[in-house]
C-alpha cells in the first residue's frame, strides 16, 4: 500500500508517464492503446494537483505563479459566463482548465520539488525520445525505400497527402517530433548534463543516427512549422554562442556580432531550404519509377497512384490558415474581454459562419473537441479574451526576461543544457504562430513545451534562491516575491 501511495504521489513518474502517453498518441500502430490510457493518466494528474496543493501549496511556490493562478481563475469565470446547455462543451472547458493547471503547476512547477534531481528526469525523457524516434524513423524510411505504405483506422502511412509521415498520423507531427529528437540529442552531448545527472553517456552512434534519421524525416515531412522550429533553434543557439561567451562587449563588438548573426541566420535558412529541396527531389527519383509501390488495405493489394514528391498538395503559402485566422479574429471581437472558452469554439463557429470554422469538417464527430485555429496566440485570445491573454503575456515576459538574463550572464554554461533549452523555448514562440501550440490542446506538442519551461526554471531557482528574493504582503498575508 505504501508503494502504491508513493507511486501515486510521485510527480516525476506522472510527468514521464503523461509525456510518453501523449508521445504515443500520434503513432498510428499504438495510438488506440495510448488514447485508452490517456484519461486514466489525466485523472492521476488531477489527483496530483489536489494532493500537492493540499500538502505543499504548490501554486503559491511556483515562480511568477500569481499570473498563472489569475489565468486559471479567469478561465473558470469565462466558462461560467458561457455556460452551455450542451454539457459536453462545458466538460471540455473544465478539462482544458484542468489541463492548463497540470501544465502550470506540475510540469512548469517542477522547480518547486526541492529534492528532485531534475537532470535525471530530463535524461530519461531525452533518452526515451532519442531511442524511440531513431527506431521509428529507421522503420519508416525502410518502408519508404521498400515502397510499402498501408492504412490503419483510415489513416494512411508511410506517405500521407504526398508527404512522408512515417509511423505518425500526420506529417506535421512527425516534423515536430523529429526536431524535438534532434534537440534532445544535442542536450545528451553536453558533458555537464551527463556528469551531474549521474547517468551513462548515450552512445555516439545512437546520437548520430538520431540526428541523421530525424533530419531526413523532417525534410521529407515538408512541415513548414517544424522547419521554422528547427531554423529558430539553430539561429538562437548561434546567438547564444556569439553573445554568451563574454560578460561585456564594446559597441563595435555588439554591432559586428549582430551583423554576423543575421548573416549566419540567412545562410542557415537558405541552406536548410536548399537541402530540403535536394532531399525531396532525390527521394522522388528513388521511388517514382518502381512498380512495386503498393497500398496494403486489408487483404487487398492496390497499386499506388501518382508520383510522390514529398511536397504540400496545397500550394497556398498559408495552407488555408489566413482564412482560419480571420475567423478567429472575428470570434475574438465578439467577446474581446473574457473570451468564449475552448469548448465553445466549434459551437460559436457554427453560429457565426455558414460552414463553421474552417477545417472543422475534417474532424468528423470529434470536431467539437479538436477544432483549433492553428495559432497558439489566437487560440488563447479567443478562449480567454484580453484578460487571459494579458495574464499569460505577463507571465511569459517575466519568465523569458529572467531566462535571457542568466543565459547571457552566467559563466560556465558551455556544457550545460540551459542554452539548448533557451534556444528551443524561444524558437517555439515562432512555431506557435502557425501550429497548435502553447496551451489549449492535450497533446505532446504542448506538454513538452511546459516541461522544458519547467526544467529551465530549475536553473533560475539555482541562480536566484527563494530566500534571497524576499517576501511581500497582500490582503494581510505574506507571500514569496517569486510569485510576481
Amino acid at each position: 500500500m505504501q508503494k502504491l501511495k508513493a507511486a501515486a504521489t510521485d510527480a516525476s513518474l506522472f510527468r514521464r508517464s503523461y509525456l510518453i502517453c501523449l508521445f504515443l498518441c500520434n503513432i498510428t500502430p499504438v495510438m488506440v492503446f495510448a488514447y485508452a490510457a490517456l484519461p486514466v493518466i489525466f485523472l492521476w494528474g488531477v489527483f496530483l494537483l489536489i494532493y500537492q496543493e493540499a500538502k505543499r501549496r504548490t501554486s503559491l511556490r511556483v515562480r511568477f505563479g500569481l499570473w498563472l493562478i489569475l489565468f486559471v481563475i479567469s478561465s473558470a469565470i469565462t466558462s461560467v459566463i458561457h455556460f452551455s446547455p450542451n454539457l459536453l462543451y462545458d466538460l471540455h472547458n473544465l478539462v482544458m482548465i484542468l489541463h492548463s493547471s497540470i501544465c502550470f503547476f506540475i510540469f512548469y512547477g517542477v522547480h518547486t520539488e526541492k529534492h528532485l534531481n531534475f537532470r535525471r528526469e530530463l535524461y530519461s525523457v531525452c533518452r526515451f525520445i532519442v531511442f524511440s524516434m531513431t527506431v521509428m524513423g529507421i522503420i519508416g524510411l525502410a518502408c519508404l525505400m521498400a515502397n510499402i505504405k498501408f492504412e490503419i483506422l483510415g489513416i494512411k502511412f508511410i506517405v500521407h497527402e504526398n508527404r512522408f509521415a512515417g509511423l505518425f498520423s500526420n506529417p506535421n507531427q512527425l516534423g515536430f517530433y523529429a526536431v524535438v529528437a534532434i534537440f534532445c540529442s544535442h542536450m545528451l552531448l553536453k558533458k555537464d548534463f551527463i556528469a551531474i545527472s549521474g547517468r551513462d553517456r548515450v552512445s555516439t552512434i545512437w546520437i548520430a543516427s538520431c540526428i541523421a534519421v530525424n533530419g531526413i524525416s523532417l525534410l521529407l515531412s515538408d512541415s513548414n512549422g517544424a522547419l521554422v522550429l528547427a531554423i529558430g533553434y539553430a539561429v538562437m543557439f548561434l546567438v547564444y554562442k556569439m553573445f554568451g561567451s563574454e560578460r561585456k562587449f564594446t559597441k563595435r563588438q555588439i554591432l559586428t556580432k549582430s551583423i554576423s548573426a543575421v548573416l549566419a541566420g540567412v545562410v542557415i535558412v537558405a541552406a536548410l531550404f536548399f537541402v530540403r529541396n535536394v532531399t525531396q527531389r532525390g527521394f522522388t527519383e528513388v521511388v517514382k519509377d518502381r512498380d512495386a509501390i503498393v497500398v496494403v488495405k486489408g487483404d487487398v493489394v492496390i497499386p499506388s497512384e501518382g508520383i510522390i514528391t514529398f511536397e504540400h498538395e496545397n500550394k497556398n503559402i498559408d495552407s488555408g490558415r489566413f482564412k482560419l485566422w480571420s475567423q478567429a479574429w472575428e470570434m475574438y471581437l465578439g467577446n474581446p474581454i473574457m473570451g468564449i472558452g475552448k469548448g465553445n469554439i466549434f459551437d460559436y463557429g457554427n453560429r457565426m459562419f455558414a460552414n463553421g470554422v474552417k477545417f472543422s469538417e475534417r474532424y468528423g464527430a470529434l470536431a467539437p473537441f479538436l477544432t483549433d485555429f492553428h495559432n497558439g496566440y489566437l487560440t488563447i485570445m479567443v478562449c480567454t479574451g484580453a484578460v487571459g491573454f494579458l495574464l499569460i503575456l505577463i507571465f511569459g515576459l517575466r519568465f523569458y526576461l529572467k531566462l535571457m538574463k542568466h543565459v547571457f550572464r552566467e559563466e560556465g554554461l558551455k556544457e550545460s543544457t540551459l542554452p539548448c533549452m533557451f534556444a528551443f523555448l524561444v524558437s517555439y514562440l515562432a512555431y506557435a504562430v502557425i501550429e497548435e501550440a502553447l496551451l489549449y490542446n492535450i497533446m505532446f506538442t504542448v506538454v513538452v513545451f511546459w516541461l522544458i519551461l519547467g526544467y529551465a526554471s530549475c536553473f533560475l531557482v539555482q541562480y536566484e534562491p527563494d530566500h534571497e528574493l524576499g517576501r511581500f504582503r497582500l490582503f494581510g498575508r505574506t507571500f514569496r516575491k517569486t510569485l510576481l
